[in-house]
């Protein structure tokens, strides 16, 4: 994975992480509709991070969906191994030097 979280980093633009991951140790998560997911050691799956232009950039937790958030089940980057990033859109629109 590219992006980094730095105290103050801001996105130029929206952004986002589509990858495939593995969960490293067990993770209890609780969505917004009250929906408890276990999720499990060595769980395999696809997750993301993302990030609108103008917010600081926080690549501390991973998500289960981008689309209903509601319904989303959050574990800590800490708990995740990225095996593959599958998609992504730096929150950077120009290469720094």
């Amino acid at each position: 994975m590219t992006i980094r979280k730095t105290h103050g980093d801001v996105a130029d633009q929206d952004w986002f992480v589509h990858a495939r991951v593995r969960v490293r140790t067990e993770h209890h998560a609780v969505s917004l509709e009250r929906e408890l997911r276990i999720f499990g050691a060595g769980e395999v799956m696809e997750m993301v991070q993302w990030g609108r232009a103008g917010q600081e950039v926080d690549t501390t937790s991973w998500w289960t969906t981008d689309r209903y958030i509601p319904a989303a089940h959050i574990v800590p980057a800490g708990k995740v191994e990225v095996l593959e990033v599958l998609e992504e859109r730096s929150p950077k629109s120009r290469v720094e030097k």
